[in-house]
């Protein structure tokens, strides 16, 4: 498995919008995705969220960035969201 961790942040007064679009259409594409494990996302703030996207493998992470980006390109423009790539790697661990 390999992991992709995110910073996410939007406008403040969009964060109820952002939740909402996040659930109704990002969630049933990481679901439909053979690419994708899944996701944990962590609130941190009032507009701010950590995000753990899982992944098959390396190269399924690659493979879904394309599908990612374009998800991810209206809701920058419609809820002033940033998505900032922390860090990535192998699973090392998994419980």
């Amino acid at each position: 498995m390999y992991s992709k961790v995110y910073w996410i942040t939007c406008d403040p007064t969009h964060t109820d919008s952002l939740m909402a679009h996040y659930d109704s259409v990002i969630t049933p594409a990481i679901k439909a995705s053979e690419k994708h494990v899944g996701h944990h996302m962590i609130q941190t703030s009032d507009a701010k969220w950590l995000l753990i996207s899982n992944y098959t493998s390396k190269d399924a992470a690659e493979a879904a960035a394309p599908m990612v980006q374009e998800l991810v390109k209206p809701m920058i423009e419609q809820f002033g969201m940033a998505l900032d790539i922390l860090t990535e790697g192998e699973v090392a661990r998994s419980y």
